[in-house]
């Protein structure tokens, strides 16, 4: 559940740095922000030695065009709805044990 919850997070956080790139796109001098939380979650898989931190960083080249923010807008939330939907199975699944089967 660690690894859910660290992509839960980490999602969480990019939605609300491209609501602020997309907000202020058209300001003299923003710059685009990144979150970069895949190598926590591979931490959380134990996947390698990732600390655990979900960072943001400096969009680079090409990455803070509106085009590209809104397609990472969408797979985002794509992403975020398909984790609530495997977590609200798991807990349907433990409902259901709990109970012994009766609803």
């Amino acid at each position: 559940m660690n690894v859910v919850m660290t992509a839960l997070d980490g999602l969480a956080l990019r939605q609300q740095v491209i609501a602020r790139n997309l907000a202020h796109r058209d300001t003299p001098g923003h710059v685009a922000l990144q979150v970069d939380f895949e190598q926590a979650l591979r931490g959380a898989q134990g996947a390698d030695r990732g600390d655990g931190v979900v960072r943001i960083r400096k969009a680079g080249p090409g990455e803070g065009g509106l085009n590209r923010q809104v397609a990472l807008l969408s797979d985002t939330v794509l992403r975020y709805q398909a984790l609530l939907k495997g977590v609200n199975r798991q807990l349907a699944m433990l409902q259901l044990a709990i109970s012994d089967g009766r609803h």
